[in-house]
């Protein structure tokens, strides 16, 4: 059965109107401008939407899968009893891996090539539970890392000129109790494994087995400089960082992924907003030329108006049939932006290699940003609403020409035909 909103006479006069073409090519140039820039604002939107979405997704999968969300770094620069200590730490319901580490600067050496390198030891059995290391694995193997062993990021092995098999030497510091630098220890190694995530991350970390690395640094036995966790939901680090704090018995600095890479996810959301912004602007913009749309059409319309409160038309179905009018053309251009913007975040990603291919050069340095493509998360509610956004602001700009409409004076118009 029919919906009584589609047998309305408003409804079949705004339908009416919408198919008649205006005598004035101005007129219609104005309203389809303004369907045009409600579908390009909307896909535009939309599209940003899913990039922006891609970027926070690959962020939370490349970066944090190789980073700790969590560290303690002891005060005293070494921490003792560490096992019980983090068997202790690792029964936060918030964790769910969690490993030691020792940390330090140092210089790595292949021939005529010196490059600085943020150098750390570690179990390799517990730092693959907290890092995924074999999902960037750019070459050679990660089964094992003895003494002898080193593992690069890519960009650190790209800046030496080393390949996995070669050998090159790193020298690293020693200091005394007092805090002064007593000498340096120069140890030969092979590189075993290269690792690339993408960013400053491949340009700045080397791995070594720890045991190897408290031995270079003339370290106690059983010290560490600090853990490493694995958390549940990497969002809530600045809440499980303090309490992990908290429960330790020693004196520590704590980190969280937050205060360390957090730029990025803070840049990712700035720039949402500022897009989220900006289109909705445009939106508006779009949405608005509805205005002049209309008011042109009821003066050109106002014999017919005119007429019809004549005939006992109620000005409340005057305004009605004006702004179904009105919406009609936001309708469209929303329907016809949502399906563009919908078609290109899915199809962004292979579009951009493509371009990339024929222009032969890549648009993200993967040198500065942690991956060299444009992602894109395509979600629903984005789409929601933004269709939300452009209906209602449609519907809003048709109330004054509508209202306009409804008070036209029959024996005026009439009287000067």
């Amino acid at each position: 059965m029919p919906s009584k909103l589609f047998t309305s006479l408003s409804w079949h006069l705004a339908r009416r109107y919408r198919r008649t073409r205006h005598n004035n090519a101005f007129i219609r140039f104005i309203s389809a401008s303004s369907t045009l820039g409600i579908g390009l604002g909307v896909a535009v939107l939309i599209l940003a939407l899913s990039v922006m979405n891609g970027f926070e997704q690959a962020l939370k999968d490349r970066l944090l899968a190789v980073i700790p969300h969590v560290e303690l770094d002891s005060m005293e620069g070494q921490l003792s009893d560490w096992p019980d200590t983090l068997t202790t730490l690792s029964w936060h319901p918030a964790v769910s891996a969690a490993a030691p580490y020792i940390k330090s600067n140092g210089i790595l050496r292949q021939g005529q090539q010196v490059k600085g390198a943020a150098v750390r030891g570690i179990l390799l059995p517990d730092e693959l539970g907290i890092t995924d290391f074999n999902r960037y694995l750019h070459s050679g193997d990660l089964d094992d890392l003895t003494d002898a062993q080193i593992v690069l990021g890519l960009g650190l092995a790209d800046a030496i000129g080393v390949q996995v098999g070669d050998q090159l030497q790193l020298m690293l510091p020693q200091f005394n109790p007092d805090g002064r630098l007593a000498r340096s220890q120069t140890v030969v190694l092979t590189v075993s494994a290269i690792i690339q995530v993408g960013g400053q991350l491949d340009y700045q970390q080397a791995w070594v087995a720890m045991p190897a690395l408290a031995n270079w640094l003339a370290m106690p036995e059983g010290m560490v400089h600090g853990f490493a966790f694995q958390l549940n939901d990497v969002f809530a680090a600045p809440r499980v960082a303090r309490e992990l704090g908290m429960l330790s018995m020693e004196n520590v600095y704590v980190q969280d992924w937050v205060r360390t890479q957090g730029h990025l996810y803070q840049d990712i959301q700035m720039v949402r907003s500022i897009i989220y912004l900006v289109l909705a602007l445009v939106i508006a913009v779009a949405c608005f030329n509805i205005v002049a749309t209309l008011v042109m059409a009821v003066r050109e319309k106002e014999s017919d108006i005119a007429i019809l409160l004549t005939m006992g038309l109620a000005p409340g179905a005057v305004i009605r049939t004006f702004m179904w009018l009105g919406w009609l053309n936001g309708l469209v251009g929303t329907s016809i932006g949502a399906l563009i913007g919908w078609l290109l975040s899915r199809y962004i990603e292979p579009l951009f290699y493509l371009l990339s291919k024929v222009s032969g050069k890549s648009f993200l340095d993967p040198s500065i940003y942690f991956i060299d493509f444009v992602p894109s998360v395509f979600l629903w509610r984005d789409l929601i609403w933004t269709v939300l956004i452009a209906l209602s602001l449609s519907l809003l700009a048709t109330l004054y020409p509508a209202w306009r409409a409804s008070r036209v004076q029959p024996a005026r118009v009439l009287g000067q035909k």
